[in-house]
């Protein structure tokens, strides 16, 4: 049995399909009564960006990527950084946007302008992309193997 305290191990893949997608076992049973959690008002990460991120963080970007201050990859979800924060920032949106005081204003302030500034920034996830075009600068960090039972 798995510890809960232990990641669930993905692949790649099945990350990016889960955070983007769903997933079936995130699906409650048909005859489970679910009717006292709140339903997600976005079905899914890809629906949250595009049917509302993108509206409304406007900015002008240059299509030949020459703009240093905002960098964007149309390609967004090619991204693993830029899907791991997203659907962090869409988590944080579908759970904020029940607080009927400031939960928008600490999602602005404290989720979204923070994260946004992270994935605009030149030499963030989406360096060597344009509005228009994929063409990531950015590698995964190098690393050396852990010596062994040094995390056991």
């Amino acid at each position: 049995m798995q510890s809960p305290f232990e990641p669930e191990k993905l692949q790649p893949d099945d990350e990016f399909d889960r955070l983007v997608h769903g997933s079936d076992e995130d699906e409650a049973p048909q005859d489970a009564d679910t009717s006292d959690e709140p339903k997600l008002f976005f079905p899914n990460l890809e629906v949250f960006v595009t049917d509302f991120l993108v509206n409304h963080y406007t900015r002008p970007l240059d299509p030949m990527g020459h703009d240093k201050e905002f960098t964007w990859c149309s390609s967004w979800w090619a991204h693993t950084e830029a899907v791991s924060r997203l659907s962090a920032l869409w988590r944080a949106w579908e759970t904020l946007r029940l607080d009927e005081g400031t939960g928008m204003a600490d999602w602005w302030r404290n989720y979204a302008d923070p994260t946004m500034r992270a994935l605009f920034y030149s030499k963030g996830p989406f360096k060597g992309c344009t509005a228009t075009k994929h063409a990531p600068a950015s590698k995964p960090l190098p690393v050396v193997p852990a010596p062994i039972d040094l995390f056991s």
